[in-house]
């Protein structure tokens, strides 16, 4: 009665209701991922000043290095040396920073000074437009009174409280942005005083727990995985700053643009970001370019359009030697995963965290595929 309840059959039937709760499982987290994303960042915006510190720890360790080995390298004490190093790094750091800082806001202000005081040129044109179309005996003003009253009632007063929340949410966000900085930064100063006891002792427990093979082969990877991110934010950075950014630079002031080092400095950051990036940061130059002279900004876009063609079909790929070999749709998943959970800093580096991950993911599957290739070839080997 029950012989169809063999060892086969068994597993058949143990095979099918695994993947019958796999499928289930990734149904509800394909209709539900909006929501998962948005836990992942709550959870995850918890942790945002020990991220920073990581980050900035991670960014500055190299410098620390090199100023340690050059600059105090005849400080005896090994823990002097390194907190000498840690202090001078993380003022030429914050005195870098504040250098942009100090130049970029009053360039800023200047913009938006330029705005309130050619406010009333603009209310002239504004005046003057209407005038002419007021005078046109074809317009229907019943209807467009109407249509003003209406667009007034149902969507201009019912947003003016999300507006204000709006305005009070972006202060409260500076100001924990700054918040988070300042603790990320003592994070930064903790790791760097420990980074080598924390190497050290990390080799130290792997090389206890695991086999010695196994553990040299995982700091091999890593060591891997770390040329990849330096070499591709290396890269990037030269492409941004020594490309995009000189260009940008000399055409805003060869043909005499207003706010040239402003400009060149927003293109150049967001073209940090892939694919997106020269699109988000053309956007707000333009309407910069556009409160002063709006033939310029046109021709400003066509510029941008025409420089990052040229970048990302000649530069680019030339800068960056060492090309990740990402598909263009994993590209934009990333993008879309690391921006959604991380926001802006998840924008810049999500394509040199995905591509380590797709490439340990290769590798993963390329061993055991070449395992079992080795075992069907010993047993066939037997067999003859």
């Amino acid at each position: 009665m029950f012989k169809w309840l063999g060892e086969k059959n068994v597993k058949i039937g143990v095979t099918a209701f695994l993947v019958l709760i796999a499928c289930v499982i990734a149904v509800f987290l394909f209709y539900n991922l909006g929501n998962i994303f948005t836990v992942l960042g709550e959870f995850l915006s918890i942790f945002t000043p020990l991220i920073i510190g990581l980050v900035m720890a991670y960014i500055l360790n190299p410098i620390v290095g090199i100023v340690e080995r050059n600059i105090f390298k005849k400080v005896k004490k090994e823990n002097v040396r390194r907190d000498l190093s840690i202090g001078l790094t993380l003022v030429a750091f914050v005195a870098l920073l504040g250098a942009i800082i100090g130049y970029l806001i009053p360039q800023l202000l200047q913009s938006i000074l330029s705005l309130i005081t050619n406010a009333p040129k603009y209310l002239d044109q504004a005046v003057e437009f209407m005038s002419r179309w007021i005078n046109n005996p074809d317009v229907d003003y019943a209807k467009m009174t109407e249509y003003l009253l209406k667009l007034l009632n149902d969507n201009v007063l019912p947003n003016v409280t999300g507006m204000l929340n709006g305005l009070g949410n972006g202060i409260l966000g500076f100001l924990k942005a700054i918040f988070n900085f300042i603790i990320g930064l003592v994070f930064a100063v903790y790791i760097l005083s420990n980074t080598k006891k924390v190497s050290k002792g990390s080799k130290k427990l792997l090389y206890a727990l695991f086999n010695d093979k196994k553990v040299d082969k995982f700091i091999k990877k890593l060591k891997h995985i770390n040329d990849i991110f330096i070499n591709f934010m290396i890269g990037k950075l030269a492409d941004s700053f020594c490309f995009v950014f000189v260009c940008t630079l000399i055409f805003t002031i060869i043909f005499g643009y207003p706010y040239p080092l402003l400009i060149a400095f927003i293109i150049a950051v967001t073209d940090l970001i892939p694919y997106f990036g020269p699109y988000l940061g053309s956007i707000p130059s333009a309407l910069l370019i556009l409160l002063v002279d709006p033939v310029k900004a046109v021709i400003f876009v066509i510029f941008m359009v025409v420089l990052q063609q040229i970048d990302a079909n000649l530069v680019t790929p030339r800068i960056q030697s060492k090309a990740t070999g990402l598909p263009s749709f994993w590209v934009l998943f990333a993008i879309l995963v690391f921006g959604g959970l991380f926001k802006i800093v998840g924008l810049l580096i999500a394509v040199p965290c995905f591509t380590i991950i797709y490439e340990l993911v290769v590798d993963f599957i390329e061993e055991k595929t070449s395992s079992q290739k080795e075992v069907e070839l010993t047993e066939k080997t037997i067999e003859e």
